[in-house]
């Protein structure tokens, strides 16, 4: 699916920690949408998500997403709780740190 594919979109800043894998906050975002990044079968509600580094320690962050109308306002929720928490450990063990900023 190309980014025009998806109907909704919610973006926020985040200061990624040094030594962050900067696909951290998009596991996050997959983790919280559909149980785990690497799950059997389609997402209930397909997203994708890219972090595009800014000039200071503060990055955009964009999740593009389909939902049903009934369902737009949990997955915005499930997105931001999942970039509140901060944190995520990879699959190779590495643990990475953000902070959402407002």
């Amino acid at each position: 699916m190309a980014i025009r594919d998806y109907e909704h979109q919610v973006d926020f800043r985040i200061h990624l920690t040094s030594g962050s894998d900067d696909r951290a906050p998009g596991g996050a975002v997959t983790v919280a949408l559909c149980g785990h990044w690497d799950h059997d079968g389609p997402c209930r509600w397909p997203h994708f998500s890219a972090l595009t580094r800014g000039d200071d320690d503060l990055h955009d962050f964009t999740v593009v997403f389909n939902a049903s109308a009934a369902d737009i306002e949990t997955v915005k929720s499930l997105i931001k709780g999942a970039l509140q928490t901060g944190q995520l450990t990879g699959p190779d063990g590495r643990e990475s740190t953000w902070q959402l900023k407002h």
